[in-house]
């Protein structure tokens, strides 16, 4: 028994040392393969699907450079463990390179994430960023132990070293810093250009327009919490980084356009919860375009007067929010030549709610407070000469809307010899998105025929009236190449209408006089030197042939480099020199401007032409315009000449500055500088519109000659603007006429609020249902007319249907 039980003792010892040993790398092959290859493997799968790279939560735009870059982790790890699984392990060039350069990709990454790695588990179920932040570091460790493995197997098998991983480190350092360059070149021009000193202002300029990426400039000019992905981005953030407001000024400079012309770039991953952040809200600038807000419908209703030559239109725009908090919505709109906002009114609840008219102080205040609170306001302010800004909030969220008319009285404008003429208002600037499908519905009405131009098409109206209808996309309108024209009888020289402001026993009077023109002396000429003039340059040039031999001329370029005088000049001298002008990005125009008021006030009566592009920003002081046009009333007066339609900073800047006359546009550049020359030849003569309050016991009521209410708001806006020509002596009895006649002035504001509690603490009123203008107000008597025969048809078909009762 002995013997058999110690035969099968050491049978099982036998069994025992045949069975194979333990891998001792296992455990450590198994984290290789899932923390080193399986998570950053998925990890980029993921970002790629959502179109974003591994460094979306930095302010980098991603790139695929990028992505194959950090591929190469995973595969250096892959190739690790297939090395590891076989008997002899070779110690290759190609895979010590690969693996140290890998590992260097990683530890820059882990490094950017580590501030988020503490708390990744949590920001991957809340955020949806995956396990982004995490798959750095565990690659990381991954590639360590993988290199710590292969260099034990190395040793055992007494073959040759793994060469210093250093090698490899600064090999992946450069590759990060080659594929960042256009960055890496943009961040560097950006602090450039945003110095003080104006040696290396310039520099940064020139840079910029050169190499820099238009993209990244438009990342900067948005507050971001993230880092920069490039190894000396991330040095210059920690620095010195350049601010929002310093970036719109310098994307400006660069692009020669508004940051907000484009949307935000898109920031997925951890900035989803960023998106529609509003850091402007209840500002007083448009500010950042906000992804998720859209203009869903838009339609301008309006009634033209051809006797009193004015119209007044009702802009209705319903505003969308797509994102998941409430939202402001804000918009500049240029309003038609001389037009006045007279009426505002909110939807809210379904419930239409009409503006209260204050100072521009009271309406703002009153918004803002109302704005903190969460609660239902819209604003309007005056933004400069026939432009306004308007603000509302909140606009719900999750799909929710807000609808908003402003009312707008317009007087038209009177060409001698031909139809007078009627233009639309238009956006200039905005926060929020207006689809390609979407388009302003626009239907007209007056007792005359009107044409138009594009997509407008007449139609009749009943029997007497004719209509104007068509829709017009955002493009179109905005370039203001839509018109109306509206035919004028020239014997009708005198109209009138009652004065409902100034209440019983008074009326207002519209002459039509020929006055001659008084044409200026000197002229400064003041041409924007931004990219966007550039195809302007010839037309301009071709227009000063027709410029009046007896102006004296002088010629201001609107550069980088400070603008000096150039004394006079022949026409044919200025032409010359502008052919000659370099355009490049966005110039400042105030340095110029001011030398050219200077210039052109030592031979009064003077003007400063000035032709620009868009001025979304303030790129100096206006206080040298200011003082010129306040030390010397009278003397000088500004045409601004909007060749490029878009915001401008510096008419905001000038609202209450008399001496600023707009040149408006009617057809082309070179026809409209040349109607405007035209009209400063001597001894010519137009048609301008005289307005005067009389009592009504002084004038002749011809039925035949009365006219709109709206006249009455004109004369009002004319006398506003008269009293703010008087300084600060006339500013109160402008503020008080333009409440009595509820007016947008650049003294008076409208704001509608949702309780009457919220009037009652801002110290304002809203205006009366009754007394507010309506469409068609001019033709209210038409339609009753019409409704008359029609009762009247219907009673001649009741009696002719009766039958006939036998004798």
């Amino acid at each position: 028994m002995s013997g058999e039980a110690d035969r099968a003792s050491n049978g099982d010892r036998e069994t025992l040392v045949r069975l194979p040993a333990r891998d001792p790398y296992l455990a450590s092959r198994g984290f290789i393969l899932l923390a080193g290859v399986i998570l950053p493997a998925l990890t980029l799968a993921f970002e790629a699907y959502t179109q974003a790279s591994a460094e979306s939560f930095f302010d980098p735009i991603p790139s695929l450079p990028h992505g194959l870059l950090i591929a190469l982790v995973p595969l250096a790890n892959a190739w690790v463990l297939v090395e590891l699984a076989q008997p002899c392990v070779r110690a290759s060039a190609a895979l010590a390179w690969l693996q140290s350069v890998a590992m260097g990709i990683a530890a820059f990454y882990a490094l950017l994430y580590l501030p988020l790695t503490p708390f990744a588990p949590f920001m991957a179920l809340y955020f949806g960023i995956g396990l982004l932040p995490l798959a750095p570091l565990l690659s990381l460790l991954a590639a360590w132990r993988g290199r710590v493995l292969l260099k034990r197997r190395l040793s055992d098998q007494g073959s040759a070293r793994l060469p210093a991983a250093w090698r490899g480190w600064v090999l992946a350092m450069l590759a990060l810093i080659v594929i960042d360059l256009p960055f890496t070149l943009t961040r560097l021009g950006a602090q450039m250009a945003a110095s003080a000193q104006p040696e290396t202002r310039q520099a940064g300029l020139r840079w910029l327009r050169a190499v820099g990426n238009e993209e990244m400039l438009r990342h900067l000019c948005y507050a971001r919490s993230g880092l920069s992905a490039d190894p000396i981005g991330l040095l210059l953030i920690l620095g010195d980084p350049v601010s929002p407001i310093e970036a719109r000024k310098v994307y400006y400079q660069v692009t020669g356009q508004a940051f907000n012309d484009l949307p935000e770039p898109a920031i997925r991953g951890l900035r989803d919860w960023q998106r529609g952040f509003d850091r402007d809200i209840g500002g007083r600038v448009v500010g950042s375009r906000l992804t998720g807000v859209s203009l869903t419908a838009s339609r301008i209703d309006g009634s033209v007067d051809a006797k009193a030559s004015l119209a007044y239109l009702e802009w209705t725009m319903v505003l969308q929010n797509d994102t998941a908090r409430q939202q402001e919505g804000r918009a500049q709109i240029a309003l038609p030549p001389g037009a006045v906002v007279s009426r505002l009114t909110l939807w809210i609840d379904g419930e239409e709610r009409e503006a209260a008219f204050g100072t521009r102080a009271q309406t703002r205040q009153a918004y803002e407070k109302v704005v903190r609170r969460r609660q239902d306001p819209v604003l309007v302010t005056t933004a400069g000469q026939d432009r306004v800004m308007v603000q509302l909030f909140p606009i719900p969220p999750n799909a929710g809307e807000m609808k908003v008319r402003l009312g707008i009285t317009v007087p038209l404008l009177i060409r001698d010899g031909q139809p007078a003429r009627l233009q639309l208002p238009a956006f200039r600037e905005r926060n929020f998105d207006i689809g390609p499908k979407l388009f302003h519905s626009v239907w007209l009405e007056a007792d005359s025929p009107l044409t138009g131009t594009g997509p407008l098409r007449p139609e009749r109206v009943a029997d007497a009236g004719h209509a104007l209808r068509g829709e017009i996309d955002n493009e179109k309108l905005g370039s203001r190449t839509t018109w109306i024209d509206v035919p004028r009888n020239p014997l009708l020289r005198t109209v009138w209408s009652d004065d409902a402001g100034a209440g019983p026993g008074r009326v207002i009077v519209q002459r039509y006089q020929e006055q001659p023109v008084q044409p200026p002396r000197r002229l400064a000429l003041v041409v924007d030197a931004s990219g966007s003039l550039a195809p302007a340059a010839r037309e301009i040039a071709a227009a000063l042939a027709r410029l009046p031999g007896a102006l004296e001329l002088g010629f201001f370029p609107a550069t980088d480099i400070a603008s000096t005088a150039s004394g006079a000049m022949t026409a044919e001298q200025a032409a010359k020199a502008l052919q000659g002008l370099e355009f490049a990005g966005g110039q400042n125009n105030l340095e110029a401007l001011a030398r050219a008021w200077d210039w052109a006030a030592a031979g009064s009566p003077a003007a400063v032409l000035w032709l620009h592009g868009p001025q979304p920003v303030l790129l100096g002081s206006v206080e040298p315009l200011l003082q010129y046009a306040e030390r010397r009333p009278g003397r000088v007066r500004l045409y601004p000449f909007e060749v490029i339609p878009g915001p401008n900073r510096v008419l905001e800047a000038l609202d209450l500055l008399p001496a600023v006359r707009p040149v408006y546009r009617n057809d082309g550049l070179q026809a409209d500088l040349e109607r405007l020359f035209a009209r400063w030849t001597p001894g010519t003569t137009e048609t301008l519109v005289h307005r005067e309050q009389r009592a009504s016991a002084g004038v002749v009521h011809d039925p035949a000659t009365k006219t709109s209410g709206h006249l009455a708001r004109l004369w009002a806006a004319d006398q506003i603007g008269r009293l703010l020509e008087q300084g600060e002596s006339g500013r109160q009895a402008a503020t008080d006429l333009a409440l009595r006649y509820h007016l947008v002035t650049p003294v008076s504001g409208a704001v509608v609020l949702e309780t009457s509690q919220q009037y009652d603490e801002a110290g304002l009123r809203p205006v009366e249902k009754g007394s507010v203008p309506t469409i068609p107000e001019p033709e209210e008597w038409m339609l009753i007319a019409t409704l008359l025969l029609f009762l009247a048809w219907l009673l001649l078909r009741h009696r002719q249907a009766k039958p006939t009762r036998l004798a």
